[in-house]
């Protein structure tokens, strides 16, 4: 900018923040104009400054913009600082005599230029104002001639004008003046005047016709030209706006001479000015990164071949700094010789080196774990799908290891998710650490951990010992302890790992026999590794299809109840217990152990259990009908995970009400495991259904964890005594103590005992011995169809069967 020598950015103190020149040279200001920084408070006024001499001779003024916050307070200035010589040039362009001096006056009356120079008046802040500008302030004009004695005696005519300078808002009135010796001004016309008078005259007469035309064109035109220069100052405003809000920066090449050229901020991009790059003192093909001129060149042939496709490439430049930054340029031919050779391209260049990089975060993002920056599953299937038509066409095997930690989820409950996160980060260490370079270690998700080996070797025993050694060193190096924040974590990994090789395989296969590899490493007892055995997937498949019809059972009507008699001490039969069967169309009648832990685990049981509950209930309504059954009771078993369905109570409720059963007449059977997770809620539903009549027996009861403080807390009926401890209390002391202390403990606490598994006379015997009075077992009668259960119907009494039929009931399954 002409006339400026330095630009400043202040705080509201009058600090220097910021300057052009990287100088921050306290001598730039003086303390009287930094103090004034936090009282410019209007954004649209130019403050103007003293002069201040920094050094002899030379005087700096500056003219400064307040920066004011949404709030209204200062919060400093930008500020430039003219340069006197300019303008010292400029006002002596207007002297045309040597006895002319000119001078701009600020409104307090002090000089803050003089032309010619006079330091000596400008270091005098305290003398007293020009004469002349006095008469002028007092005459109240923007434009007087005064003539008078100085105070060195000349006579001087004195020509004074107010700038308002309205369009800028300065702070101050400026007052322009110019002086001539009025002896010398007069001395030249006195004797010519006659003579010239009535030349003049005439001329002036005629000349004055043409000189209102000429004027009134004149005005025409300067109009005509002003408004152009407004419109080309509003266009190039617009254009610099729009380069400076897009960060572009501007190139041209003159392509005859291989000349390039650049502005200021295309420059700035490279750390240079824009003289270095113009001049020649560095060359842009040298800072250019050597892999990315093919591109550019790509590029300009094809722009250049077809004019319509502008020329657009992206490559990376070298930092005067030393590092690389990404460029996007873009250009057009915008003239050509008249045989249509190009001769000159007109362009502009944006850094784009954040963009780049954000781009590269994303792609990394996309195939590498946030956590432990493994590679993830996507990375993971693209490098196993290489990997299989690597070990395909050269015949050598590989290995898929499927890690999981163990109890992994305990140490996120006991230490918290920042702990877990952290044993993650070292487990992805370690594998990396017993790993070979070319080995592919990558985390699926959660705990789950898998490594893709290859080039295992062409024999298939030699790759399992190799892929064995390798889960070895796993297992060695997880198994160590582990230091978090001063915590001593112990993790050990259970490992699955399964070979491919030339033969076919899928990825999808070796991942899911990895896992159940893995799978069988737990069921061995964790902290070891197995590898898959086609056997695995046999028994999968068939889990599968078991679980695939159990879906539809409900719906073809295939599930069946069988019920099994409960006999007091005089063998009558005072109740049933409902168990569940399935007839398969295929498989015939299936029993509860090969269906119902299928079912747990797919969560079908939910449904079995509710269709068990509704048969049984039906069933109850039934027997009501008949004098000789309507006292029998049923009872249900009920697994964990639908007792723990939060409707189950309303559920258990709404069936009784649907069928109208009795609920006095329906027991519900619980496991002790059921008792051991949130025993308020287990004591909270029982509760209630005991509210409405319907009783509860402890199944299995010494099995579990049995507590005598769950016992006096929950409002059962009834505690079953397991049939291991009936099959062994003839045979084994402490089995029967364990019988004897049941039964005495049941009653103890006004609960009835039911022996399960009675198979003989002598366990009969001995039972009623030790006080039990209800009894259930083959010696009673097996689980069967309604049809076959075995009630008098004028009785309701059970009939024993003899000892032969019951001796021959002993060989038969359930």
């Amino acid at each position: 900018m002409p006339g400026v020598r330095a630009l400043l950015v202040l705080d509201r103190k009058g600090e220097i923040v910021m300057s052009d020149d990287d100088l921050r040279d306290r001598r730039l200001d003086d303390q009287n104009y930094t103090s004034r920084v936090e009282h410019m408070r209007d954004p649209d006024t130019l403050y103007l400054s003293q002069p201040y001499e920094n050094t002899p001779g030379v005087f700096n003024i500056k003219l400064s913009m307040a920066l004011v916050g949404p709030d209204g307070r200062n919060n400093g200035a930008v500020s430039a600082i003219l340069n006197p010589e300019y303008f010292d040039a400029v006002m002596r362009s207007a002297l045309y005599a040597p006895d002319m001096n000119s001078a701009i006056t600020e409104d307090s009356g002090r000089r803050i230029l003089f032309v010619p120079a006079d330091p000596a008046a400008m270091r005098n802040a305290g003398a007293a104002p020009d004469p002349f500008f006095v008469r002028h302030q007092n005459s109240h004009r923007s434009e007087t001639v005064f003539d008078g004695v100085t105070a060195s005696g000349e006579q001087r005519l004195v020509v004074q004008r107010t700038m308002l300078l309205r369009g800028l808002g300065l702070d101050k009135t400026l007052v322009v003046s110019l002086g001539r010796n009025q002896a010398l001004v007069a001395a030249g016309w006195h004797s010519m005047a006659w003579t010239c008078g009535v030349a003049w005259l005439v001329f002036g007469v005629t000349a004055s016709g043409g000189l209102i035309l000429v004027q009134r064109r004149r005005q025409v035109l300067e109009d005509l030209a002003e408004a152009r220069e407004e419109e080309q100052a509003a266009a190039a405003e617009k254009i610099e706006l729009a380069l400076n809000g897009a960060n572009l920066g501007l190139w041209e090449w003159h392509m005859v001479n291989d000349r390039r050229t650049v502005d200021g901020r295309a420059a700035a991009m490279l750390g240079y000015t824009e003289e270095e790059l113009n001049v020649g003192v560095v060359d842009w093909r040298g800072m250019v990164k050597n892999d990315d001129i093919p591109g550019i060149e790509a590029a300009l042939a094809a722009h250049l071949a077809d004019g319509s496709r502008s020329f657009e490439a992206e490559y990376r430049m070298r930092h005067r700094a030393g590092h690389w930054i990404w460029v996007q340029s873009r250009g057009r031919v915008v003239e050509r010789a008249a045989d249509g050779k190009p001769l000159r391209m007109l362009g502009t260049r944006m850094d784009i080196s954040a963009r780049k990089l954000a781009e590269a975060e994303i792609a990394h993002l996309a195939f590498y774990d946030g956590l432990t920056n493994l590679p993830n599953r996507r990375l993971l299937l693209d490098r196993l799908h290489h990997a299989i038509a690597k070990a395909t066409r050269s015949s050598l095997h590989g290995a898929v290891l499927f890690v999981d930690l163990d109890n992994f989820k305990s140490l996120n409950d006991t230490l918290g998710h920042d702990m877990g996160d952290r044993l993650l980060e070292m487990v992805a260490f370690r594998l990396g650490e017993v790993t070979r370079e070319t080995d592919t270690v990558a985390r699926l998700g959660g705990d789950e951990f898998v490594i893709l080996l290859e080039d295992l070797g062409q024999d298939q025993q030699q790759a399992m010992g190799n892929a064995a050694a390798v889960a070895g060193k796993v297992l060695d190096s997880l198994s160590r302890c582990y230091l978090l924040e001063g915590h001593e974590v112990r993790s050990t990994p259970s490992i699955g790992v399964v070979l491919f090789g030339a033969e076919h395989h899928t990825i999808n296969d070796l991942l899911r026999q990895a896992d159940m590899a893995m799978y069988e490493a737990k069921a061995a007892g964790r902290a070891t590794f197995r590898f898959f055995d086609p056997h695995m997937q046999v028994a999968l498949d068939a889990s599968a299809t078991l679980e695939a019809d159990l879906r539809y059972a409900l719906q073809r009507d295939e599930l069946r109840l069988y019920y099994q008699p409960v006999v007091d001490t005089g063998g009558r039969v005072t109740g049933v217990e409902a168990l569940l069967r399935w007839q398969h169309p295929q498989r015939g009648l299936i029993g509860p152990g090969e269906f119902i832990p299928q079912a747990e685990k797919s969560g079908l049981i939910v449904e079995l259990g509710d269709w068990v509950l509704e048969a049984a209930c039906r069933q109850l309504v039934c027997w009501a009908t008949a004098a000789d059954s309507a006292h029998l009771t049923m009872a249900v078993n009920v697994s964990a995970r639908q007792f723990r369905q939060p409707a189950f109570v309303d559920q258990v409720l709404a069936v009784l009400e649907r069928t109208g059963a009795d609920p006095r007449l329906l027991k519900l059977e619980l496991t002790e495991s059921m008792l051991l997770a949130d025993m308020d809620d287990v004591i909270a539903k029982m509760t209630t259904l005991k509210a409405h009549g319907v009783g509860f027996a402890l199944d299995d009861f010494g099995t579990g964890y049995s507590s005598l403080s769950y016992l006096k807390l929950l409002p059962i009926d009834q505690l079953k005594i397991d049939r291991s401890f009936v099959h062994d209390m003839l045979h084994t002391r402490h089995a029967s103590s364990i019988v004897r202390a049941i039964i005495t403990l049941a009653y103890s606490m006004d609960l009835a005992v039911v022996a399960e598994g009675v198979e003989t006379r002598e366990q009969w015997s001995a039972l009623e011995a030790f006080g039990c009075n209800a009894f259930q077992g083959y010696l009673f009668g097996r689980a069967v169809p309604l049809g076959e259960l075995a009630v008098l119907p004028e009785a309701g009494v059970f009939c024993a069967p003899s000892r032969k039929l019951a001796d021959a009931m002993l060989d038969t399954s359930i």
